[in-house]
Order: structure tokens, then C-alpha cells, then sequence
């Protein structure tokens, strides 16, 4: 069964009012909080008067996309109430020394230093596997661990009252969790398998092979003996456990070119899987972000009437061109509703007049059709030769300064191909400068009618090469990778959706400050012309085993504020909300 058709699967179960609860959860609390929330009061769990406990069971080498394509009959079970990702990304370094410290302290390899296979060099007595958490929170809770591999039991595992390793022997991990699960006292229990990992090792770790495929199935039978001897226990029904189930990594492996996306998603060795289970859950599955197709986005401002962005003429000198000097402007536009009559709306100027012969420079729309110019710096306007701007499209629009051959001239640019026959002699032009604001958007008696999202706004002291120009044009933000990056006077995103500003990113900080009325509106738009770069955060919108503590102390009512953790906590759509 494909992850479509199991989405699609459960998306069909569900009744009416089990949609009305899923969106009204969706809405209140389905959201991944960061370790800047304390999550132990914020109602994880709805255990009522219920023992909060633990089950986690650590398969090695399981890769994720093999454990989907298999669909073992424990798993997918588990899955109906779960929330769950075939996509999880482990430590980029691929070790499983530096992925089961992720996956027990709730840090990454910058604080616990496990960057070795033999976990030389390690910070883990700062940095502890959460058992410690657990039971300084509370002495008299029961700590177990059971594992296949030696080194995992004797460099991870600590603050254990039980803590026994059987060398390889799975079998004997389970015989072990299941007397500890037969225990009245268990309450934190941990599991560590590893024939995944050796099968893997052995012949291949496509859910294709034989040997693999077998081995998943074995440990899967392991879980489902453990799973039955937890609903086994007297007391069970006045006990709520979290079961999580999740692969330290997953494991080398051919990708047809095609499959290949060139991110972190599409190296086996990194792909795991997570399931966190409760009878309580809701399904919530995490799809792979989409990473071929992404849009640009963010909050910008709707500039229209007397709504601007103005920097003030003292801070705005910076942006005078002088007779002297290469520089090069672009910026972003999407017009959301163009001007009625005759007047050329303006986008981005500096000058008291736009459209007219007063000293400055601008850009403008060049009348009501989707045209636009640039005015000021050349002797008579240059007006694009190319393509209208569409209402509800994305365009990068710019100019360049530029000197070649003793003389200075100026070429404009949409969407980084030049857009007028020639470039313009400007060597012995008149200066421009002038004490005027450098203003985004509307100016009185100029197109007032005219609303626009104008975001990017990039200034350089220098003039980029034309290939340099085109290459970027698509990009949704400028990055510091960027090889001009550095000769920036000023950078505004206009995208971050906050504040009164359109905050500048260069090293000069000069803020275009928002006038009159205004308001952030988010915008997320996918054109087939964007290369947009991978968000920040594209590794971390899915389950990643670096968040499973987290889950775990914010089930356990145990206050994370203050660790430092890198994880994050995943919130559950409940099924039942009684207690």
C-alpha cells in the first residue's frame, strides 16, 4: 500500500463529527512547538487520573521508506492511532553512534559530541540520555533499557535501574522486555533491536530483498509480543502509555536519478521512520515536504492608497547614484489590482515626483496594462520591452549602473533577461542626487488605485554581472551564498510579517518604516519560473528522532524550558477526549 493510498485509507473513516473534532484540534493545538514553549502544562496528554508511562523501541537500520513499502502488521496497527513519518531525516553524518544520541538526549552532536563511531571525545555527562530527566523528576519511577548492542548499552544508557545487553541477540531483547513489561513497576521502558540493521548490512536494505524484509518482519512480531503484554498488565486501564517506535537511520542504497531530489530526503543512509502511539491518537501522518515545487513565501504588505514604505531622506542619501559609481537595484513585485484611468502608478522611487522631470530616479508602471519604466537616471524613460506584468504574478524587476569603456550607463532587467534594446549613456548626465525619502509604493496623484506587493528589495554598490543577475532572479530570497552578498547597502525582504518596518538586513540597518494604514498578509506562491531555496527549517516539518524526548517529557509532565533541547514537540489529535 502506497502513503497515498494509506492517507487516503484513513481519510475516508472518518465520520462527521470526527472531522469537527480533528479541526477543531487542528485549530487549538496540532501545531510543532519549539523548546521555547514548556509543554508540560500544556496539556500533551490527557491522561486524567491515568500513570503517565513510556514504551520506546529503537529499530536500527529500518529506512524509512522500506518500512512503509513492506506495511508489517504490527506497525501499520500501530499506525491507526498514531502520529508518523516515513521521512525522518537522521544526522547528516550517517553514524548511529551520533543518531541514537539524538535520539536519547534530545540535543544534537554540537552539544553532545558524539561524532565518532566509538564515541571518543563525547559531552554526554553534560548532555544525558533522558533517563535522568526522568528520574529527577521522579526517584522512585522504574528506568529499564534492553539492547542488541554493546556499545549503545555501555556509552548511551544511564540512570537506568535496569540496563542489560545481549550481544547481538534480539530474540533475547525481547524474552527481556517483555518480563519488564510483565513488571508492576515498569514505567519507562527501552528497547534497542539491531537485526534490521546487521540484514541490512549483510545483503541490502531494499524492502525488496529477502533477508531485509524478513528481518522487519521479525522485529515487528517482537513488537507486537510487546505490545500485547502491555494491554496484558493488571492495571493497564489506569495506566496511559506513549509507544514509540522509530529507526536510528536507515541504510545505503542506489536512487534512480529520477528519485533524486539532490536534498537530505533522498539519502537512504539518513532516511528513519517514527511512530508515536497511543489508543487515544488520532491518525496524523507527515508526508515528505515538497521539495521540487516550492513557493515562494511569507507576510508582506498590500501597498495601496497611502500605504508606503519610506526611509527618511537623511538615511536615504546612501541610495543616491551620483555621476559616479556602479550599483545595481532589484526588487520583487506582484500586482494585485493595477490602476484605473491614465496615471502611472509608482513601485519604487527616490525622487518628489515621479513621472516627471525632477531630479531622482524611479520606477513606474507605465500605464494601465502592465507595462512599467525606469525614469530619472537616463535621459528620456526606458520602458520594458518585455512581457506585461500579470495581475496576481511574480516579477523581479532592476536596473544597473554600470561603467564600461570610460563611460557609465544604465540597462534594465525583468526577471534577469534586459528589457530595452540598448543600454543608456548616462557619462554625462546630470547628477540625481537629492534630500528626497526613498519610497515603496503609492505617492499623491499617481495611481492611487494601484495595489502591489513589492518584496526583495536589494541594493548593491556594485554592478552584477548579467549572468549573475539572471541566475538569481528566480530565487525567493537572497542568501548569504550569493557571491555579491557582501556588497549590499541595503537589503529589505519585506517578507518577515511583523513590526511597522521593512527591516533592513544589511550591515546599515536602514528600516523602511510603514506609513498610514497597512497590513501584513501572508502569501505562499508557486510559479514553474521560481528556484526557490530550501526553508531553513524543510528537515524539521516532519518527526525526527532528535524530538522524541521531547515528546517524552512533555507526556511525562516534565518541564523542558530550561534544557536546551533542539528537538521539537509533536501534539497529538486526540480520538476521545474524556480522561
Amino acid at each position: 500500500m502506497t502513503t497515498t493510498r494509506l492517507y487516503q485509507k484513513h481519510t475516508r473513516r472518518l465520520n462527521l463529527s470526527l472531522i469537527a473534532l480533528v479541526l477543531f484540534t487542528i485549530v487549538s493545538c496540532n501545531k510543532a512547538f519549539d523548546n521555547k514553549l514548556d509543554l508540560s502544562e500544556k496539556g500533551l496528554e490527557q491522561q486524567g487520573n491515568r500513570v503517565p508511562k513510556v514504551l520506546y523501541i529503537i529499530i536500527d537500520g529500518a529506512r524509512g521508506s522500506a518500512i512503509n513499502t513492506i506495511q508489517a502488521p504490527t506497525l501499520t496497527e500501530l499506525s491507526e492511532n498514531a502520529m508518523q513519518t516515513f521521512s525522518g531525516i537522521s544526522d547528516v553524518n550517517g553514524l548511529a553512534s551520533t543518531s541514537w544520541a539524538d535520539m536519547l538526549t534530545g540535543v544534537n552532536k554540537i552539544k553532545h559530541k558524539v561524532t565518532q563511531a566509538d564515541f571518543s571525545g563525547n559531552n554526554l555527562t553534560n548532555y544525558p540520555m533522558f533517563f535522568k530527566q526522568i528520574k529527577q523528576n521522579n526517584a522512585n519511577l522504574r528506568t529499564a533499557a534492553f539492547s542488541a548492542t554493546l556499545a549503545f548499552s555501555q556509552n548511551l544508557v544511564s540512570n537506568a535501574d535496569v540496563n542489560q545487553n545481549f550481544n547481538n541477540d534480539d530474540a533475547a531483547v525481547k524474552t527481556a522486555l517483555l518480563a519488564e513489561l510483565k513488571n508492576e513497576q515498569a514505567s519507562v521502558v527501552l528497547a534497542e533491536f539491531n537485526g534490521v540493521e546487521r540484514a541490512g548490512q549483510q545483503y541490502g536494505y531494499a524492502a525488496s530483498i529477502p533477508q531485509y524484509s524478513t528481518a522487519v518482519l521479525t522485529v515487528d512480531a517482537y513488537v507486537g509480543e510487546a505490545m500485547n503484554a502491555l494491554r496484558q498488565r493488571p492495571n493497564y486501564e489506569k495506566e496511559n502509555w506513549l509507544v514509540v517506535v522509530a529507526s536510528n537511520r536507515g541504510g545505503s542504497l542506489n536512487v534512480p536519478p529520477g528519485q533524486n531530489d539532490g536534498t537530505l530526503f533522498s539519502n537512504p543512509l539518513l532516511n528513519s521512520f517514527a511512530i508515536f502511539y497511543n489508543p487515544r491518537f488520532s491518525y496524523q501522518y507527515y508526508a515528505k515536504p515538497n521539495t521540487t515545487e516550492l513557493p515562494y513565501e511569507g507576510k508582506a504588505v498590500p501597498l495601496a492608497n497611502d500605504s508606503t514604505a519610506n526611509i527618511p531622506a537623511d538615511k536615504a542619501a546612501k541610495y543616491n547614484f551620483g555621476t559616479t559609481g556602479d550599483f545595481t537595484v532589484e526588487f520583487k513585485i506582484k500586482v494585485l489590482r493595477r490602476s484605473t484611468g491614465s496615471s502611472n502608478a509608482p513601485i519604487l522611487f527616490k525622487t518628489s515626483s515621479p513621472a516627471n522631470s525632477t531630479t531622482g530616479w524611479w520606477v513606474i508602471h507605465s500605464g494601465i496594462n502592465g507595462g512599467w519604466r525606469f525614469g530619472g537616471m537616463p535621459a528620456s524613460y526606458m520602458v520594458s520591452n518585455q512581457p506585461a506584468l500579470e495581475v496576481g504574478e511574480w516579477y523581479t524587476l532592476g536596473f544597473k549602473i554600470y561603467t564600461e569603456n570610460n563611460k557609465r550607463w544604465v540597462m534594465i532587467y525583468q526577471d534577469g533577461v534586459k528589457a530595452y534594446a540598448t543600454a543608456q549613456d548616462i557619462t554625462t548626465r546630470a547628477s540625481q542626487n537629492n534630500n528626497e525619502e526613498l519610497v515603496a509604493g503609492y505617492r499623491s496623484g499617481f495611481g492611487n488605485t494601484t495595489k502591489q506587493l513589492i518584496t526583495d528589495i536589494k541594493i548593491f554598490n556594485v554592478a552584477i554581472p548579467d549572468n549573475v543577475i539572471l541566475a538569481y532572479a528566480c530565487k525567493g530570497a537572497m542568501s548569504p551564498k550569493h557571491p555579491y552578498y557582501n556588497n549590499l547597502i541595503g537589503y529589505w525582504p519585506a517578507t518577515d510579517g511583523s513590526s511597522g518596518f521593512f527591516k533592513d538586513q544589511s550591515p546599515f540597518k536602514n528600516d523602511f518604516i510603514l506609513k498610514n494604514k497597512y497590513e501584513w498578509a501572508a502569501f505562499s506562491d508557486y510559479s514553474p519560473k521560481f528556484c526557490v531555496d530550501l526553508p531553513e527549517d524543510i528537515y524539521t516539518r516532519i518527526p525526527n528522532g532528535i524530538d522524541i524526548p521531547s515528546v517524552i517529557y512533555g507526556w511525562m509532565n516534565i518541564k523542558s524550558l530550561n534544557m536546551g533541547l533542539d528537538g521539537k514537540t509533536w501534539i497529538p489529535i486526540y480520538n476521545d477526549v474524556k480522561p
